[in-house]
């Protein structure tokens, strides 16, 4: 299904004289992972190493990784690029996937009756192809409106996990969204960033399928509980992450003093992976306070048992900004 580009690969690698070659792989391409690897030795005779450790996004680099393996080439897939400073070649391979953009449309056409503007918005996978979406919705008598975002998403209509500026340009000028791509992670993340409703056709279930609003005002709840209850601790823990597109020392020093001056204890933990067994070992904490990537806060590390926010609901606790800004406007802004 996906496009790894091996031929492009292979040329970039010969280009470039990398002798030592690292790949870095998201789960859902794992499976494919050795294929590949096998294919690239044979075409360059270069060594080919897979990364084990993590891949969450562009900003997830195994740069420290490929810095031990004195990688001349590292190669990250299934993501656009990132704006960031590297010390080693980074190749990134968008891993596209190709969409019938009738079939889609037919789909969801149920689903969005009675809407007069749809915005698109997709993952990189289907991001070429939004064009197609368009004039396909545009034949049943439907305008198609598809944004621009920021930096962090070079494709118009593409979404990341913590980046939905591209539909956040064009929301007040649509009824609702229409997401391109598979399962709840971005199409929820939509939702919340839009306040609009939003209809998912997936690409992998060959289904379209409505965010209830139900669905949403429970999450929301979810929110402004998690606000309310660490608003009454006195001690809380700063999570920084250490992977490079996360790293922001300096927010998490701006927060420990806004927290201090409130009277509150506040202490920063740096981690790599955020996990619930690892935060429940500093037991002393009452609440925590996300400042890695702000999807582990809004999308839940299981078995916490401990309030744990995002920078934006961190500050409507300190009373800097109201709970309408955030929601359905800046919810996963991390500055």
């Amino acid at each position: 299904m996906y496009d790894l580009e091996t031929d492009r690969v292979s040329r970039e690698i010969a280009a470039r004289n990398a002798k030592r070659v690292l790949l870095q792989l998201p789960d859902g391409l794992r499976p494919h992972a050795f294929t590949l690897v096998s294919a690239l030795k044979e075409r360059t005779g270069s060594e080919v190493f897979l990364v084990g450790d993590s891949c969450y996004g562009a900003c997830d680099l195994a740069l420290e990784q490929a810095k031990v393996l004195k990688a001349d080439l590292l190669v990250h897939y299934g993501h656009s690029q990132f704006l960031l400073d590297t010390d080693i070649p980074v190749l990134y391979i968008e891993a596209r996937i190709d969409i019938d953009a009738k079939s889609i449309v037919g789909m969801a056409l149920p689903l969005i009756e009675g809407w007069g503007k749809v915005g698109l918005a997709t993952t990189v996978q289907h991001a070429n192809q939004l064009g197609e979406v368009k004039r396909a919705l545009e034949l049943q008598g439907i305008q198609a409106v598809v944004g621009r975002g920021a930096a962090r998403t070079p494709h118009e209509g593409q979404v990341i996990g913590c980046d939905y500026s591209s539909a956040r340009a064009i929301r007040d000028d649509v009824d609702g969204f229409l997401f391109i791509g598979g399962g709840r992670f971005h199409s929820l993340g939509l939702a919340l960033s839009t306040g609009k409703p939003v209809v998912v056709a997936d690409t992998y279930l060959q289904s379209a399928k409505a965010i209830g609003e139900d669905e949403i005002r429970r999450h929301v709840k979810r929110r402004m509980a998690a606000i309310a209850a660490a608003a009454k601790a006195r001690r809380l823990g700063i999570i920084v992450s250490l992977k490079p597109g996360q790293f922001e020392p300096s927010a998490a020093e701006s927060v420990s003093a806004k927290l201090e001056a409130k009277g509150k204890e506040a202490t920063i933990i740096c981690l790599d992976e955020v996990r619930a067994e690892t935060l429940l070992n500093f037991s002393e904490a009452e609440a925590f306070i996300d400042l890695a990537c702000p999807r582990i806060a809004i999308d839940g590390v299981g078995d916490l048992r401990k309030p744990l926010l995002t920078l934006q609901e961190a500050l409507v606790m300190l009373g800097e900004v109201r709970w309408d800004e955030v929601w359905g406007g800046s919810f996963f802004a991390r500055s």
